[in-house]
Formats: C-alpha cells, structure tokens, sequence
C-alpha cells in the first residue's frame, strides 16, 4: 500500500555518480515542507515540495527530519562469547596490543567462534542485525575474521548470509572476509597458510569477496600485509584494511599504490599519510567509538576533509574495542573529537558510506527509484542526531517502505 510522509524537512542527500568530497560534503538537499512517497514495491516513487499526492497511508511529519537510513559501512557484528573481563585489565592501563599478544582480544573471541556452529552463529548475528536497524541503519557491512582458517572463516561467512536472510525485512547487509586478523600463535606457519591457501579457497568458493587485513604490530606487518593485499588483488577480491590504529605502518602510500578500496582507524597517520590519503581515490573509514573506548585517540578527519578527502564514519561494533551496535554514537563522537559538522557527519555515515559498500545505486539518498531506507527523526532539526547523547531509537525507522519500529511514539499512521 502506498505511503506518503508529508510535511517534512526532507534531506533527500543527492548520491552522484562519486562519492563526496569537498564543498559536496556540505550540501544535503534540504526540501522544507516537503514530502516522500512510497510505493507498493517499497521504493520511493516521488518527492516534492508544497501540495502533496493523495495515498491511501499518510504520516504527518510534523517538520521533523526525514532522511536516508544511515549505512553503517565497518563492523565485526558476526561472533560469539564476550570480552567484559578485559575490561578491568584495559582500565588498570594494560595496552590493547599486550592483551592480544597475551592470546587474549581477538583470539579470546577466535577461540570462541572455532567452537561455535553456523547455526549459533547465525543466530547471535541475527539478533545484532535487528538491534542495529531500530537505531536508524538500513545496511550494514559485517565482517568474518574470528575464524583465522579456510574452514571457519567459511563458516562465518555463511553464518552472516543465513543471518542476513533471516533480518531482510529489517535491514540490508554487505559482506566483507576478514582473513588477515590477528596471528595465530598455535599456528606456526600461519601467514603462509593465510597467503597460500585460505584466501584462493575463499575466493574460489565466494569469488570477488572483499578481502581485509589487520595491519599492526602483533598482527600483519610490512611485507606479509602487502603480500596479502596483492594475493587477494590477484584472485578477484577487493582489499579494504585496517591501518594506523596504535602505531604508523608506513604503508599507506604503498596500500593506495596498489590499489585497496579503503583504509580503516588511521588514528596514528601522520599529516603527511593523511595528505597521501586525501589525494587519492581510496576512502578513510574513521572509527570514533573504538578511540572513545580504548585511548581517546581520533583520525584527524579535519585536515583528511580540508585536504579533499573521502570520508566514512562506522561504528566498528565488536566484543572488544567497540562493544556497541549504534552508527548514531559513532556520529556524535565525530561532532565531539572530530571537528566536523552535522552535514559532513551525515554524508560520511551515508553517501560515502553507500559508496564505499557498493550501494549507492539503491539507498543511500531519497531520489525516485531508490529503496525507501528512511529515518524520521524525532527531532526537526538534524543537529539533534549528532549532537545529541545515544537514547534508544532516533525516530522511525523505515526498511523497504516497512516500519522497523513501528511502536515507536509519535509516529502514527493515518488512513
């Protein structure tokens, strides 16, 4: 049935054929008044401003904001067991890398997710997935990596599909093959098996995966990184990867030489890696809730955006360094630490981010034609999502021109 969203400030965020950069990072197409509506097939059908089209379902806006659904474009949101224990030991001044080196971090959750069966899997990413979409995210990137062989990263990645098909009517999910994580200490010959034969069997039975990697001291380093950024290019998969969260790699310069869709964290990047990463076409991925936890350390987005880079702002939701599943808080920690405005934030969470993710031909904006991922907001004023404390679901939350949260106050639907 047809739906209409009428007496809005529409921020219908224009897509492009290129992600945003520069003076496009401020622009969001506002429409005052205006109004959406939503087909049958739950794409949006027509937008416009003044006198709207008759429907047989309205929502009267009431001037508050009506936006894409956000896209949350990095999370590790497929695992099992936790990581709270560490906690105390992060607190006490215990270093991230000593806990990982300790066997404990990413290999605690390893550990866990090597015992778990894709059923179990399946289920705990699932139950994440429909945590995720009432927050205000239509699609979201979920990563394998607890699994460290051919067999378990398969696994994982089955584990996401069955979990994405399970929350389709919620929300939309990408996947990406974290086969490079941490190092595996049982393993002895760990980075040739990963070079030699978990990534061609991946990419064999899930061909143009996208690959990614963990580069830092105690994981992948130096030319063991690059030879696995290299393979995975060879074999089809595009690379994303994890760089320059504790300390600088000097890599980037050879990461974007060769080729890799983005670089992730950058927390550690010198000005001048920033500047080598803003001239280039490879996106930077900040991850502001994983600084908030672990050091109140944050990419320096400012110089990347006055440099003319192309940024994405994740959440990095994990069991470890980023345990929580909102997009919007990540946002608000980016307005906080960041230096950034509200529209800079809201392309980076979703124009950029739909680009980066390979979807920016069917959300990501509020044009005819594109799914109807829409965020209501509480509010009438897109200030109040960034700048505003995390508080349960930001307004109503539409998937496919379905209400995600249909319950929540303020929103009723009139015949």
């Amino acid at each position: 049935m047809p739906l209409l969203i009428h007496d809005a400030r529409v921020l219908t965020m224009p897509v492009g054929r290129e992600p945003a950069r520069g003076a496009a990072m401020r622009e969001l197409g506002t429409i005052d008044r205006g109004w959406v509506l939503v087909g049958d097939d739950g794409l949006v059908s027509a937008v416009g401003a003044g006198t709207p089209p008759a429907a047989p379902t309205r929502i009267d806006a009431r001037g508050r904001v009506l936006m894409p659904a956000l896209i949350d474009a990095h999370t590790h949101a497929c695992w099992t067991g936790d990581r709270w224990s560490e906690w105390s030991r992060k607190r006490a001044g215990e270093p991230y890398l000593s806990i990982l080196k300790s066997g404990g971090g990413i290999m605690s959750t390893v550990r866990s997710v090597r015992g778990t069966s894709r059923q179990d899997l399946a289920r705990a990413t699932a139950l994440r997935l429909q945590r995720m979409a009432p927050l205000g995210t239509g699609t979201c990137e979920v990563k394998s990596g607890y699994g460290l062989t051919a067999e378990a990263e398969l696994r994982m990645l089955g584990a996401i599909h069955d979990a994405a098909a399970v929350c389709a009517e919620r929300i939309a999910t990408v996947t990406t093959c974290l086969a490079g994580h941490a190092i595996d200490a049982d393993c002895p010959d760990f980075l040739e098996r990963t070079i030699r034969e978990t990534l061609p069997t991946i990419a064999a039975s899930q061909p143009r995966t996208t690959m990614d990697l963990y580069i830092e001291q105690g994981a992948w380093t130096g030319d063991d990184a690059m030879r696995f950024v290299t393979t995975s290019l060879a074999l089809g998969c595009p690379v994303r990867a994890h760089v320059d969260q504790f300390t600088r790699s000097g890599l980037l310069a050879d990461l974007i030489g060769v080729g890799v869709r983005s670089v992730d964290h950058l927390e550690a990047s010198s000005a001048s890696d920033l500047t080598t990463v803003a001239h280039s076409g490879t996106f930077a991925v900040a991850l502001p809730a994983t600084g908030f936890a672990l050091d109140m350390r944050f990419m320096d987005a400012r110089r990347l955006l006055d440099e003319g880079g192309t940024l994405v702002i994740a959440s990095n939701a994990n069991p470890g360094s980023a345990p929580g599943l909102g997009l919007p808080f990540a946002m608000q920690l980016a307005a906080r630490f960041m230096g950034l405005s509200t529209a800079e934030i809201l392309r980076a969470s979703i124009t950029n981010a739909a680009h980066l993710l390979g979807v920016a031909g069917t959300v990501g904006s509020i044009e005819p034609g594109k799914r109807a991922d829409l965020l209501l907001l509480h509010e009438t004023n897109e200030d109040a999502l960034v700048h505003g404390l995390p508080a349960g679901a930001p307004g109503l939350v539409l998937h496919a021109g379905r209400a995600v949260n249909p319950g929540e106050p303020g929103f009723e639907a009139s015949a």
